[in-house]
């Protein structure tokens, strides 16, 4: 009976879960005890909304969904530590979209689209994830790009010099005040 009631528990708490990860908006996930969430591709209206609000950059986070699972660190090498440095750097000067870089690889926004897949300005078929895209609150342009970078310093100077780069061009947008 006692085994029962476990997996009818376990049941029901998954379920509860799921429930909730569908009818959310947004993906969550902790690092450094604080939850963070992003808005998902094709929730892209509600980014917009919040980034037009509040005077944001979006940060367009392509990455795997396998890396948000509440294990690891954002000093971490490879992609992991990178897409969660990347939730945890821009978390609270950007809204975050987060796109699953395989199941909707080639299936986003054209321009988004293009700039995952370009490296110095030249065609990058098979990038390394994950990338991290800059655009405005109307989501017409591209501010700047952060691509990959294993190394966990290396990586928070290419985090920051984006957002610089993406700040910069927020604050030249007509009607678009930088807080």
């Amino acid at each position: 009976m006692r085994h029962g009631l476990f997996w009818v528990t376990r049941i029901v708490c998954l379920s509860i879960a799921a429930l909730h990860s569908y009818a959310a908006d947004k993906v969550t996930v902790t690092i450094n005890h604080q939850t963070i969430s992003a808005w998902r591709t094709a929730d892209l209206e509600g980014a917009k909304k919040e980034a037009a609000a509040a005077h944001k950059p979006i940060a367009w986070i392509a990455s795997s969904p396998e890396y948000l699972d509440g294990t690891g660190k954002i000093s971490m090498n490879g992609s992991r530590g990178a897409t969660l440095h990347a939730f945890y750097a821009l978390r609270d000067r950007t809204v975050l979209v987060f796109e699953d870089g395989f199941a909707e690889n080639h299936k986003v926004i054209a321009m988004v689209d293009v700039a995952i897949h370009s490296h110095n300005g030249e065609p990058d078929h098979h990038p390394i994830l994950p990338v991290v895209v800059f655009l405005d609150p109307d989501v017409t342009q591209v501010l700047a790009k952060a691509d990959f970078e294993s190394d966990f310093v290396k990586r928070a100077h290419v985090l920051a010099d984006a957002l610089a780069q993406a700040d910069a061009k927020m604050n030249a947008l007509p009607n678009e005040p930088r807080k």
